[in-house]
């Protein structure tokens, strides 16, 4: 314990502050790989009016960048700021809004640092675990900040645009202050592993006393797979909205036989999705869009039992291309299992 101590203690003067703790030795040499490696996305959109928009993104290569759809989606002139001061061009290479990310090329400039991912698993993450974020809140920076992380779950609030993000199963979430500008962020754990990108930020006006809502690493490593090698994702993906019994009136549930609300109701069946393929029938509703009668009901995929939507989303977005995915479903009172095959999903925008 003393060398190790000792250890600390070396480093510390090494660097030239008072780190007293291996947890702030640690955090500091995380900051000092990670800025290095984060960039100012930054663009101008009819949409955002004079002010521009501001984000960050972060280098996972010497050429491409992580970034959200939703920072680059209306921008017709991505720049990059780097660390050193240097601005650069960059252009969309490919995007994945269904997890509300983008893939950046940059050409002229080589990266300063690269970040990788981490390779746990987003489920087996401990809560309560040190992260750190880096990013450029309000365009200013890069800035770090640290916290915990403090969740990993859906996303149940309402978002300012719920058309991106629809297939992130679960999130991560963080109390790590952060506000407008840091999405696209890294959020790293105490090893420098970028665990999950910044997307949202859920609380008060500005963020202020808000959760910070992440991508989980994992989805967003396969998408960038994905993206490098096809140009789109490959994720499994079923081509219908989905409503978790919870959210339903129990009497409508009754009406079919139901005694659970554990599943998801489809809702609307998306033309030539492996959903459609295999003759899901989605929900009747009014002009109003009043619920006049339930859609299938998705009780389990490949036998397991599923709880909500979100765990409908997360398991279908294991499968590729060409596997076979069972569900059991509840239609008309009864249970009967349909066999969906995954298909490549059209190009994004």
């Amino acid at each position: 314990m003393r060398r190790l101590f000792l250890a600390f203690a070396l480093l510390a003067l090494a660097l030239g502050q008072r780190l007293v703790s291996p947890e702030e030795v640690a955090r500091s040499q995380v900051i000092k790989k990670a800025l290095p490696a984060v960039v100012r996305v930054q663009g101008t959109s009819p949409a955002a009016g004079e002010g521009g928009v501001m984000g960050t993104g972060f280098f996972v290569s010497p050429f491409r960048v992580v970034t959200n759809y939703h920072v680059v989606q209306d921008l017709a002139e991505i720049t990059l700021r780097l660390y050193d001061g240097r601005t650069v061009l960059a252009e969309r290479f490919a995007v994945d809004p269904g997890i509300d990310l983008a893939l950046l090329t940059v050409r002229g400039v080589q990266a300063p640092g690269v970040l990788s991912f981490s390779k746990t698993p987003s489920s087996s993450l401990p809560l309560g675990m040190g992260v750190v974020l880096v990013g450029f809140p309000y365009g200013q920076g890069p800035l770090a900040s640290y916290g915990i992380l403090a969740g990993l779950g859906p996303l149940e609030v309402a978002t300012p645009d719920p058309s991106i993000g629809t297939e992130v199963g679960e999130y991560l979430f963080t109390d790590a202050p952060l506000t407008v500008g840091n999405s696209g962020s890294p959020l790293l754990n105490l090893q420098g592993e970028v665990v999950g990108v910044v997307a949202d930020v859920v609380g008060g006006p500005s963020g202020v006393g808000g959760i910070g809502v992440a991508i989980p690493a994992d989805l967003v490593a396969q998408s960038v797979q994905d993206l490098e090698r096809f140009g789109i994702p490959q994720r499994g993906w079923l081509g219908a909205s989905l409503v978790s019994l919870d959210e339903l009136p129990p009497v409508l549930l009754r009406a079919v036989g139901l005694t659970t609300t554990q599943g998801a109701m489809v809702d609307r069946v998306d033309p030539g999705s492996p959903a459609a393929r295999a003759g899901l029938r989605g929900a009747q509703r009014d002009a109003q869009g009043r619920l006049l009668a339930l859609g299938d009901v998705i009780l389990a995929v490949n036998g397991k039992a599923v709880k909500d939507k979100a765990e409908v989303v997360r398991l279908i977005a294991r499968y590729r291309p060409g596997d076979r995915v069972r569900l059991t479903l509840w239609r008309e009172g009864r249970r009967l299992e349909v066999t969906l095959t995954m298909v490549a999903r059209p190009a994004s925008r």
